[in-house]
């Protein structure tokens, strides 16, 4: 069964156009279906329209890495695949 951990694990490399046949079907299926993947779907696309409308600024390269590490972290101990 793919479950939502599933799907939502998958949300960005779908974006981008980088899921396999299989794979992309079976998310499909599951967002055909799952009214809580298609919510946290809309919530990602929004998230993304508003801080792509956001004024570039420099981010101190400290921070940069500490926001990774952090990402890296939580994707982590969530069971999705690091990047």
């Amino acid at each position: 069964m793919f479950s939502c951990r599933n799907a939502t694990s998958l949300m960005t490399d779908e974006r981008e156009g980088r899921l396999s046949g299989g794979v992309r079907l079976k998310y499909r299926l599951h967002m055909l279906v799952c009214g809580h993947c298609k919510t946290f779907r809309r919530q990602l696309d929004r998230t993304i329209a508003i801080v792509k409308g956001l004024p570039r600024t420099e981010i101190p390269r400290e921070t940069e890495d500490d926001l990774v590490a952090a990402f890296r972290a939580r994707a982590t101990r969530s069971g999705a695949r690091p990047r």
